[in-house]
């Protein structure tokens, strides 16, 4: 019995070890890039959610779903990013540098939906409200705070989630139940959207290059937890 009692003492105390070995590991993550958690937001997905990095700028996503969709801007000409008071936080402008596209003004490590600022891509995705009419001012979500982007002189697109959803690729991670290892490997279109169900249909080479895995699969998942998605969204740029 008391050999017993020891054993279980063991196995509790490598149990602690592991978890608070995981727990600086998450401490680690959320220091190095500079953002404070708070209590709604998903669960860290550690380095797998860098984006892209530019002139030392780290450019991450996550899978917390802020406002009611995503803002994607074009940048020819300065936009500066303002806080809630209208004081400067950072700015994004075309660059003199035909090697460098972007004068980019901002921390050095960025949490929005998608910044990929390289030549080949230009895209600055963020998450955002629906745009108001009455306002001169659209707000965007960056570092995980709402920030604000002058309307005058700015071109964008405002897709709502549904629709900012089913224009990309998906990918299923282990979090989602009844999906096998295999299903795993396949990218999919969402169908139709039903809160947080979706139908997922699998789709092949022709329809993006990235692609090498195929087999025809249509079915239900549950997608997100509130408004953190359980999946990955892909596109094919």
């Amino acid at each position: 019995m008391k050999t017993l009692n020891i054993m279980l003492l063991v196995i509790v105390l490598i149990s602690c070890k592991k978890v608070n070995k995981q727990e600086v590991k998450d401490e680690n993550y959320k220091q190095n890039i500079g953002v404070t958690e708070s209590i709604n937001d998903c669960p860290i997905d550690s380095m797998k959610m860098k984006i892209s990095e530019f002139n030392g700028i780290n450019f991450y996503s996550e899978n917390t779903m802020r406002g009611k969709g995503v803002i994607n801007i074009s940048v020819d000409t300065k936009i500066e990013i303002l806080n809630l008071d209208k004081t400067i936080y950072g700015s994004i402008s075309p660059s003199k540098n035909d090697l460098i596209p972007y004068d980019i003004h901002l921390p050095k490590n960025v949490v929005a939906r998608e910044i990929i600022p390289d030549i080949e891509f230009r895209i600055f995705d963020f998450d955002a409200e629906q745009p108001d009419n009455a306002s001169e001012f659209v707000i965007i979500y960056v570092n995980k705070e709402k920030k604000l982007l002058r309307k005058k002189n700015l071109q964008y697109t405002f897709s709502n989630w549904d629709k900012y959803i089913k224009s990309a690729f998906i990918q299923l991670d282990s979090d989602i139940i009844n999906i096998s290892k295999e299903e795993q490997k396949y990218w999919y279109k969402a169908i139709q959207i039903n809160a947080d169900s979706m139908l997922i249909k699998s789709v092949s080479k022709t329809d993006c290059d990235y692609i090498e895995d195929y087999k025809d699969i249509s079915k239900w998942i549950k997608w997100k937890n509130g408004n953190c998605k359980l999946i990955k969204l892909n596109f094919c740029y």
